[in-house]
């Protein structure tokens, strides 16, 4: 909402006893926003300007805006032309929505245009000559140049419009009752601004931790449904027990007879050529224990996951319809389900002690975290100076790619579902991406050097051991999904 003519006019009218006032300060506290301090008959009188969209305005104000983080250009040359000065008048142009103030002071004249008209208003400075000495923002308009060192030219003439009708009560016993009644709106209306900013400020957050949780609960289901594969995994294990004698080595399938309640029947059953009868029965058997034995962590994270979406939902109902008093306490429950907004700061240019982290981070599915370098000097960085001796590493055999460390308690060993995650992570981030298989190796990180003068990314190690690994698709999207965000 931005004031008509016939409150312009008003408001002009009412400030006109300022004229005569000294100019004690000026701030500017939004692109094409500012007050100035002034002190004359009636006293100190805090007058406010502002061109911004949906927010031109001029009146007397009762508290300063809050300044920004960083001063506005504008600012330091109205402060050198115009504080000290007088204002010598305050009027609005005939028939337009531009008021024009004039100051005379040691410096010279110097005046003061706030084009009041909208999405296309500014504040310039005009030298006494009435060239334009600078602009509060940008030029907007499309056909006058308002730029510094051309003359000013006012908007084009048009029919006058209605003025309309002014549409404050004056507040009585107020110093400016018309200013008074005009600033409560506007305080208002910038109160629910920043309620609704306040709010989206803590709705974001709040729903990008509710899509991921959505996401985690999907692949946690894609978990849980490998149990009755694994069930299979047994039978056929089983069955190949019983038959080994019958099954040739190097053989890609071999058909067995099941014995069922209904009789014997023949099962085709595919066999990796690369091992042998008893290695396949193993391979079966191990995935089949892996399966079995993750189920029940996943369907405790199952329960933890919902446990937390079930709050963030009740979160983001209640945020809708919460008054500002309750946003802080919001906020620290938002905090405490980890989906709080960060804290605003200031922009600043990166120095060397903030350069990014040399490795991305992922959190295996018992919540070990596992980080994976970004490069070959990265990886290095990891390796020697972030990794600790106790930490696992690993590293896809023969191939160029990623070191991996999952970060272990001292004494303590990575379980059976950490040490895949990781060795996942070591192949995805490898040559080996995309192939179905890959081998992996993997020691203590105590166990891993550097050799003076070797290429980045080379290092030597020793008590490893090496994992064939057979890549699961549903494990990667999984670790992928996991990744936490990096600083900014």
């Amino acid at each position: 909402m931005s004031l008509n003519q016939a409150e312009i006019d008003e408001l002009s009218r009412e400030l006109g006893p300022l004229a005569g006032s000294r100019v004690d300060g000026v701030r500017v506290h939004g692109e094409r926003a500012l007050t100035l301090e002034l002190f004359g008959r009636a006293g100190p009188v805090l007058l406010l300007l502002s061109a911004e969209a949906d927010r031109t305005r001029i009146h007397a104000a009762s508290q300063r805006p809050p300044s920004p983080p960083e001063p506005f250009p504008f600012q330091a040359l109205l402060r050198r032309e115009v504080e000290g000065s007088r204002l010598a008048s305050l009027e609005v142009r005939e028939g337009d929505r531009v008021v024009e103030l004039r100051f005379e002071g040691p410096r010279g004249s110097a005046r003061l245009l706030a084009e009041l008209t909208g999405r296309h208003g500014n504040l310039l400075l005009l030298d006494a000559a009435g060239v334009i000495r600078a602009s509060a923002g940008p030029n907007l308009s499309e056909r006058r140049r308002l730029v510094a060192g051309e003359p000013y030219r006012p908007p084009a003439s048009r029919p006058a419009p209605e003025a309309g009708a002014v549409r404050f009560a004056p507040v009585p016993g107020a110093p400016f009752p018309l200013s008074a009644a005009v600033e409560a709106h506007y305080r208002a209306l910038e109160e629910e601004r920043a309620l609704l900013e306040a709010r989206r400020r803590l709705r974001e957050p709040l729903r990008a931790a509710h899509a991921r949780g959505r996401r985690a609960l999907e692949k946690l289901g894609e978990e849980a449904a490998r149990v009755p594969e694994a069930e299979a995994d047994r039978r056929t294990a089983d069955l190949l027990k019983l038959g080994l004698h019958a099954v040739p080595r190097g053989a890609r399938e071999v058909t067995l007879t099941e014995w069922t309640e209904e009789g014997p029947r023949p099962v085709n059953l595919a066999l990796d050529p690369a091992q042998t009868p008893r290695e396949n029965m193993e391979r079966l058997y191990r995935r089949y224990r892996r399966i079995v034995e993750s189920a029940a962590r996943v369907a405790a994270r199952t329960r933890e996951v919902e446990e937390r979406q079930a709050a963030l939902a009740a979160l983001l109902a209640e945020l809708e319809r919460a008054p500002a008093e309750a946003l802080p306490r919001l906020e620290r429950e938002a905090r405490r389900l980890g989906a709080a907004p960060r804290a605003p700061q200031a922009p600043r240019r990166r120095r060397k002690e903030e350069a990014p982290l040399p490795y991305r981070t992922f959190r295996s599915l018992s919540g070990v975290v596992l980080l994976v370098g970004k490069g070959a000097e990265e990886n290095d960085e990891l390796t020697v100076r972030v990794a600790k001796g106790n930490d696992l590493w690993l590293h896809a055999r023969g191939r160029k790619g990623a070191h991996v460390v999952a970060r272990l308690a001292r004494g303590a060993g990575p379980d059976q579902e950490t040490l895949l995650d990781a060795a996942h992570l070591a192949a995805h981030y490898s040559d080996a991406r995309g192939e179905p298989s890959a081998e992996v190796v993997y020691t203590l990180a105590k166990h891993v050097r550097k050799v003076r003068g070797s290429a980045p990314g080379s290092v030597t190690y020793s008590q490893e051991r090496t994992l064939l690994l057979r890549i699961e698709p549903t494990r990667v999207e999984r670790l992928l999904a996991s990744a936490e965000p990096e600083p900014a």
